[in-house]
C-alpha cells in the first residue's frame, strides 16, 4: 500500500488491534474505532457511534464533533463488548496512551474471559498485555520530546500515509483528529514507523509491551 515492506518479524501472524475510544468516565464511549494490523499492514477497520450513558453536554459534542441527540439514536458500546472479547482473544490491544482505553474497558467488562496471554505464553483473564504508542515514542526517542499522537503523526512523517488510510477506512465527516478510527489509524502507524527502523525487524510483543510500560492496566503483573 505504501511502498515498503514491513515484516514486523516475530509479531507478523499475531493481529495487534489499535483502539481509540471517544467519551469520558460520565458518559461513557460515545465513538470507537479498532484498526486491525497484520502481517505489517492494516488490514481492516471498525467504527461507530455509541449512545451515551448520560447526556452530551454542549462542550462535549464540539470536541468530539458527536451530539447529544444524534448519539443518542445508536445503540450502546455494550452490544460491542463481546466483539472486543473476540478481537483480545485473536491478538494483542494497541493505543496511544492505553491506560485511558484499557480503563474505558474494564469499566464496561473488567475481563474479557480467559484468552491467550501473547507476552508470556498461556492464558490470562486481563486485556493486558497492551502495546503503546505514546510510552514507545517517550521510550526509544526520548530526542523526539514529546509524544502528542498529532505530534508524533508530524515527527515521523507519517500524514500522507494517514491521509490514505482515513481515506480508505474513514467515514468521510469522520477523517479528523478526535475522532476514533481516525486516531487509531495514527496509532497503528506509528507502531507500523516503529518496525521500520533498523534493529527492530523481529521485536516481538513481549519487548514491545515491557517497553511500553503501560501502568494501573495489568501490565506492572507481566513483567
Amino acid at each position: 500500500m505504501y511502498g515498503i515492506v514491513i515484516t514486523m518479524g516475530k509479531m507478523k501472524n499475531t493481529p495487534v488491534f489499535a483502539i481509540d475510544f471517544e467519551g469520558s468516565a460520565k458518559i461513557g464511549i460515545v465513538e470507537y474505532g479498532v484498526a486491525e494490523i497484520f502481517g505489517g499492514e492494516i488490514v481492516g477497520a471498525r467504527t461507530r457511534v455509541c449512545s451515551p450513558k448520560s447526556k452530551i453536554c454542549r462542550r462535549d459534542a464540539e470536541f468530539f464533533g458527536i451530539s447529544d441527540a444524534e448519539a443518542k439514536t445508536q445503540k450502546p458500546f455494550m452490544d460491542d463488548i463481546a466483539e472486543f472479547c473476540r478481537f483480545r482473544a485473536r491478538g494483542v490491544f494497541l493505543a496511544h496512551n492505553a491506560v485511558v482505553e484499557d480503563s474505558f474497558l474494564r469499566a464496561e467488562l473488567p475481563s474479557p474471559g480467559v484468552v491467550p496471554d501473547f507476552a508470556r505464553g498461556g492464558q490470562t483473564p486481563d486485556w493486558a498485555p497492551w502495546l503503546d504508542t505514546c510510552v514507545l515514542v517517550r521510550s526509544l526517542f526520548p530526542q523526539l520530546g514529546g509524544a502528542k499522537l498529532s505530534d508524533c503523526v508530524a515527527k515521523f512523517s507519517l500524514g500522507g500515509r494517514l491521509a490514505d488510510a482515513a481515506e480508505k477506512f474513514c467515514p468521510p465527516d469522520r477523517r479528523k483528529w478526535h475522532c476514533a478510527l481516525y486516531d487509531a489509524l495514527a496509532s497503528a502507524l506509528i507502531l507500523l514507523r516503529i518496525c521500520e527502523f533498523d534493529g527492530m525487524e523481529d521485536v516481538d510483543i513481549a519487548w514491545l509491551a515491557k517497553y511500553s510500560g503501560v501502568a494501573d492496566s495489568g501490565q506492572e503483573r507481566l513483567f
